[in-house]
């Protein structure tokens, strides 16, 4: 069926819209049998102007295919989802029932678009254009019967307005004239069609109708693409602020007096000129606090109003100057009495506190513990705090928390629509996984992470007023800090997960960090361990935190935090105290995991030989250190050499921010020469390395396959990636799948192993500390727990152990942690002998201590430089052992 000779003859260049309808769409839809539609506003009450024309096209056996904008009334979304929904109800009924349904009266119920839909013979899809790219504003239609087409575009929208009310037009070209410049636009045109319906037009998201709901829709049509920043009309006689480049506030002088280049208190030159503004007199300086802006713009509303000019402020200033409100002294106040419940009746923060309560109790599914309230109300009351609480202790979940808070449409001035969460790629899945045990069938989550995402830049655009979750990963985030920047508002919630990953006060991670969170109102940082190599250490996430405040208020430059008296430290701690929430396991009745259990195995003869070997043939302290660890379990590792990279003193995925000891300092220490005690031993090339038998090694082999032969999983703990890669061979060999996930592994492969792990048939995990020793939860699956090889990094184990150990466990849930051991000499021996339990005695030493800083509520260093020193110092005492007994 092609148009007939009459309708071709009839077709005009143009048309005007107050008889569009009959003129055009009536006529032409009456012999059509596709309609594609692209309009940027909708409404039921358009198409109703043409309804002859559509059923025509239904009578025909036609189908029509809408493209609009977001644009549209709830009434008429609901009536598209009405046609959705009775498609789907019909589509297992018998024709004869379904003509039954789809009847007159059903159609003047639905609407001619509705009912099409029902009867399948049309479908809707919304463009959707990313937050600061425009509108979706386009406006065209391909109406075709076979072979001809008929292509028209113009002004007009598919509403009462643009049909009939308006004055617009639309311009038509059609396929039976065949100048190359018509057919040239009508192939376009049906291409860029077909590219909006299968989501392919690039900067354009086009969705189902079916796949979108109302609430959804309408924060896009929310989105205004006037700018907050923008005065509505600028009167000849003011003196403006607006917001440049979402961080510069700059004053533009609109009057014809010029005032600011002429009045004495605001000319250049003048006293506040000089203090507060850069050479044009228009920006102010960055380094100025909302309080000091705030003067600028009443001094030059005071200035002014002496010559009757107007100061004008816009939306985006005002909303900047409100998110920066913040008087450290006030909260310094508030944190230190929010720390003791006990005083919420005095300080009248218990009414507060109960609200707080039973909104958060209304939005989630997953009970909290007091608590952990007790800190989420902490933390929001205090709208920008540090959560230090150890691992395993939930502070994810107390965030949440504070979000079920702030998220609820029972908040209203508060209120912030999403959460972005800047945290190691390795996180990423515990805060998903977090977010739906938390919020269940409440709030589903919707997320955007820039590990999954194609387009992350794209996505972010599209999905930001829709998403409640966005996670960008600390090696990401200088690619993305600009579109981040231009989609942050006052109702973003932002969160740095292990803050500790933000190292180099001056490097581009902490700069980019600062500049993303100059204007939020609630922000948070969160790690176990606050204070990791030096207290130059919270310096960033303080500026993180209260920026220009910081200046005001705790005043320490870098070289004062490099090595602090414990004077100064002190006086750290004290100024730090209100702005920081700790909790332990203890305080939230985790079960305490079992004693360790020691697997201690004699060396063999040969081990025993190889002892002395080491300490002969190696000529610092540090390799001697290194190689006793290495020959306690895996004695093939003597082939290579020692390397810097196969220590792990850095998390892996974030080498050049966690460096725990620098390679410089390594090397220093692995080239300084002490004197080798043992004045006779064999060689290494008189061993045979790949065949020496470690006891130990056998030892864990056996304690795996006696764990598993009870039906339970063992996560398996090692340091050298060889060692791992033996474990799991030998494993395999056995017939004993393992996962094993180190650095080398793909980060998109790691959590496939992971949750093949934890849901799975496999029952062993292998790694090491530095890969999954952070941001992962085992706890519900997993109870057992093995280390074969350990250095003298606490950080690393203790966050190894609470992969296990973690908040949630069940009352009556043990928690096991074995460690392999090749037994010391003793004390009254004269041969070298190995470490493993020197260096565990060590490490629970430190452990001791950083739970006595806890419980005392200090902030220690984790994990300083001269940490190899003391470590260095196990093998100087072994030393004097061998000394002593030898003479």
């Amino acid at each position: 069926m092609t148009f007939s000779q009459d309708l071709r003859s009839k077709i005009q260049p143009t048309y005007q819209s107050q008889k569009l309808a009959q003129d055009f769409y009536e006529p032409v839809l009456s012999e059509a049998s596709v309609y594609k539609r692209v309009s940027a506003y909708f409404s039921s009450e358009g198409l109703a102007l043409y309804s002859k024309g559509l059923d025509k096209l239904f009578d025909n056996k036609g189908f029509a295919q809408f493209i609009i904008s977001t644009d549209i009334s709830e009434e008429d979304f609901s009536r598209i989802q009405e046609g959705y929904e009775l498609k789907r109800s019909l589509e297992k009924l018998t024709r004869q029932l379904k003509q039954s349904v789809l009847n007159n009266q059903t159609k003047e119920s639905l609407g001619n678009l509705a009912f099409m839909i029902a009867n399948g013979h049309a479908e809707v899809k919304f463009a959707i254009v990313p937050v600061g790219k425009g509108i979706f504003h386009d406006k065209f239609g391909l109406i075709s019967s076979d072979d001809d087409t008929i292509f028209f575009n113009g002004s007009v929208n598919e509403t009462r307005n643009g049909l009939e009310l308006n004055y617009e037009s639309i311009s038509v070209d059609v396929s039976w004239d065949t100048s190359i410049n018509v057919q040239s636009r009508i192939k376009t045109n049906e291409k860029r069609f077909e590219r909006l319906w299968i989501n392919e037009e690039p900067n354009i998201l086009t969705v189902d109708a079916t796949e979108i709901v109302y609430s959804e829709l309408k924060q896009y049509q929310e989105y205004s693409t006037v700018s907050r920043n923008k005065i509505q009309e600028v009167n000849s006689e003011s003196v403006s602020f607006y917001l440049a480049d979402r961080k510069k506030v700059v004053r533009q002088d609109n009057s014809l007096k010029n005032i600011t280049n002429t009045d004495r208190k605001l000319k250049p030159g003048s006293d506040l000129s000089s203090k507060y503004f850069e050479d044009d007199n228009s920006t102010i300086k960055s380094e100025f606090s909302y309080m000091d802006i705030n003067y600028i713009i009443e001094e030059t509303r005071k200035r002014c109003k002496r010559k009757n000019i107007l100061v004008e402020v816009s939306e985006e200033v005002k909303e900047y100057l409100e998110s920066n409100q913040y008087s450290i002294d006030c909260y310094k106040k508030l944190g230190l009495y929010l720390k003791s419940p006990e005083q919420y009746t005095i300080h009248g923060e218990q009414e507060k506190f109960e609200e707080f309560v039973s909104i958060i109790s209304s939005e989630v599914v997953r009970p909290f513990k007091k608590l952990q309230l007790e800190a989420a109300f902490y933390e929001y009351r205090m709208a920008r705090a540090a959560n230090f609480s150890v691992p395993g202790s939930g502070k994810t979940a107390m965030i949440l928390a504070v979000f079920a808070f702030l998220n609820s449409s029972k908040v209203e001035s508060e209120h912030v629509d999403n959460l972005l969460v800047i945290c190691p790629i390795n996180a990423f899945n515990s805060w998903k996984e977090e977010f739906k045990q938390v919020f269940g069938e409440k709030k589903r989550l919707k997320v955007v992470d820039c590990q999954n995402s194609k387009d992350f830049s794209f996505d972010l655009s599209v999905s930001w007023k829709t998403s409640n979750l966005i996670l960008v990963n600390y090696e990401s985030l200088t690619k993305y800090k600009d579109k981040l920047q231009e989609l942050l508002s006052i109702k973003t919630m932002i969160v740095f997960d292990e803050v500790h990953r933000i190292k180099n006060p001056s490097g581009v991670r902490a700069q980019a960090a600062l500049e993303l969170v100059r204007n939020s109102r609630f922000k948070f940082v969160l790690t176990g361990t606050p204070i990791p190599n030096s207290y130059q250490d919270i310096y960033n996430f303080l500026h993180l935190l209260y920026a220009n405040e910081y200046n005001a208020f705790f005043r320490w430059d870098l070289d004062e935090l490099k090595n602090p008296s414990f004077r100064k430290i002190s006086e750290i701690n004290q100024a730090l105290a209100p702005f920081f929430w700790r909790l332990n396991k203890n305080d939230l009745g985790v079960p305490k995991p079992d004693p360790d259990i020691f697997l201690v195995e004699e060396p063999s003869e040969e081990q025993k030989q190889l002892a002395q070997s080491i300490y002969y043939n190696e000529s610092s302290s540090l390799a001697r250190l290194i190689r006793l660890i290495q020959a306690s379990t895996n004695p093939e590792l003597l082939n290579k050499r020692i390397e810097y990279k196969d220590m792990w003193f850095a998390d892996d995925n974030d080498k050049n921010d966690t460096i725990e000891i620098s390679e410089d300092i390594f090397y220093s220490r692995l080239e300084t020469p002490s004197i080798s005690v043992i004045k006779e031993a064999k060689g290494y090339d008189e061993y045979d390395f790949s065949s020496m038998i470690s006891p130990k090694f056998e030892k864990g082999i056996q304690k795996i396959q006696e764990l598993i032969s009870e039906g339970k999983k063992v996560i398996v703990w090692a340091i050298f990636v060889n060692t791992m890669k033996k474990i799991k061979n030998r494993l395999n060999q056995m017939g004993i799948p393992a996962n094993l996930v180190y650095g080398s592994t793909d980060v998109s492969e790691r959590q496939n192993l992971i949750n093949d792990f934890r849901f799975g048939n496999t029952m062993v995990m292998i790694s090491n500390p530095q890969t999954l020793g952070e941001s992962v939860s085992l706890h519900r699956e997993v109870h057992d727990a093995l280390y074969f090889e350990y250095n003298f990094n606490l950080t690393f184990m203790l966050q190894s152990r609470d992969r296990i150990h973690r908040l949630g466990l069940e009352d009556n849930q043990y928690t096991r942690y074995y460690y392999l051991q090749t037994k010391s000499e003793p004390a009254d021996s004269g041969n070298a002998g190995y470490v493993d339990e020197k260096i565990y005695e060590k490490l629970k030493k430190k452990e001791e201590t950083m739970y006595n800083a806890i419980d005392n509520g200090d902030l220690k260093i984790e994990f300083s430089q001269n940490e190899i020193d003391e470590a260095i110092s196990i093998i100087e005492a072994e030393r004097k052992r061998i000394t002593k007994n030898l003479n």
